[in-house]
């Protein structure tokens, strides 16, 4: 358990400037006079830099040791941050954002690679559970970063997150498990064939790009929405930085919860439970800001654990129905694809904004949440098509 910990922990500093730019668009947007759209490449072309590089860093962990794969990306993800930290214009950031991703593809499931190998039934159910709430807790706590934006301007942000990323990788030189063999390789680099003829793995892959599509909208975009709510979309202080780390942080009880549910009572009748309810929550959130403040902050904490309920169960249900010679090119499917609904939902929210008259218009908001209302819908009517023992694979 003490491993558990210290590769939590390590995951946990790693993503101190995944949430960074999120938490501190208003400022960014202002300085460099970006619309929504620009805005939502900015927030969002982190996930397509995951997407692009998860299927070859995954899929090699089913060739050389997952904790390689961890090490190196960590270190590129340090750089990224400092990259920030000097960016002057969008061109750039964009890039250093993207490597942003990109390092996060190899250290977040070769992570969970390295945890639950030679670990099965409701103990690697458990432990894929923290890992993944793990991965909540620092993007929550990377929103906090945008204090240090606040009072000593934005580019100090990046550069504790980049210090923050270095102490992480140390921790993770340390508590990563090393194998004791070298991983019994695939026949073929990819074996995308053998993957996608996994049936119950692809309706997973749909649902978790559902789950994180339908996310992304609250997640990237709730310290904008507060400050709408506020009555100026480009203001950002501390209460609206700790506001959108709560309702991060809510990931984690969320993910536990769901995947408790899920052991209890059904992968697929709890993940189609969750969908359902996301959908009619997140339709309805856009019209929050017709509350006060205060109460629209409340009820974008009951949105946000409401909406994260299915991370930890879907991701859990992969590791069992994944075939074991294909579990590193499952699991890379799996991201490539989830983390690109991350990308197309966050840039898809900044053109509705854009489309209904930009963040200053209530009508703008209500569409762009209703996005992620009809992702939610996708991912119920895909989950529905899961095999019946799926739960009895997952828990033997």
């Amino acid at each position: 358990m003490a491993r558990v910990i210290g590769v939590c922990a390590a995951e946990i500093l790693g993503l101190a400037g995944y949430s960074t730019v999120p938490a501190l668009l208003p400022q960014i947007m202002e300085a460099w006079s970006l619309n929504g759209t620009e805005g939502g490449w900015l927030a969002g072309v982190n996930a397509g830099g995951y997407m692009l590089g998860v299927v070859p860093l995954v899929a090699a962990t089913d060739r050389i040791s997952a904790r390689r794969v961890y090490l190196g990306c960590a270190a590129l993800s340090v750089i990224s941050s400092f990259g920030l930290a000097l960016s002057e214009t969008l061109a750039p950031a964009l890039v250093f954002r993207a490597l942003t991703g990109l390092g996060i593809a190899g250290m977040y499931m070769p992570g969970l690679r390295a945890l639950t190998d030679g670990i099965e039934g409701a103990r690697r159910a458990r432990v894929a559970a923290l890992y993944t709430s793990s991965f909540t807790v620092g993007t929550a706590l990377s929103f906090l970063l945008g204090r240090a934006g606040i009072v000593w301007g934005w580019r100090a942000a990046f550069m504790v997150a980049a210090a923050a990323g270095l102490s992480g990788l140390i921790l993770a030189w340390a508590a990563l498990p090393r194998p004791a063999a070298r991983p019994s390789p695939a026949k073929r680099l990819f074996p995308l064939r053998a993957v996608l003829q996994n049936r119950d793995a692809m309706i997973l892959i749909a649902a978790y790009t559902a789950t994180i599509w339908a996310a992304v909208g609250l997640r990237q975009w709730i310290v904008v929405f507060l400050g709408f709510c506020a009555g100026d979309p480009t203001r950002t202080d501390w209460t609206m930085l700790a506001a959108a780390a709560v309702i991060n942080l809510l990931g984690v009880p969320a993910g536990l919860w769901g995947n408790e549910l899920a052991i209890r009572f059904g992968l697929r009748l709890t993940a189609i439970l969750v969908f359902v309810s996301t959908a009619i929550a997140t339709a309805l959130f856009g019209f929050a800001a017709l509350l006060t403040y205060f109460a629209a902050a409340l009820v974008a904490f009951v949105v946000g654990f409401i909406a994260q309920g299915n991370f930890s169960n879907l991701t859990s249900g992969l590791l069992a129905v994944a075939a074991p010679q294909y579990a590193g090119a499952t699991m890379a499917l799996y991201s490539c694809i989830g983390f690109g609904g991350g990308f197309v939902g966050t840039v898809l929210f900044g053109a509705a904004l854009d489309g209904f008259g930009g963040t200053s218009r209530l009508c703008a908001w209500a569409a762009a949440f209703a996005t992620s209302a009809v992702a939610c819908l996708v991912g119920a009517v895909a989950t529905v098509w899961l095999s019946d023992n799926v739960e009895r694979r997952a828990l033997p």
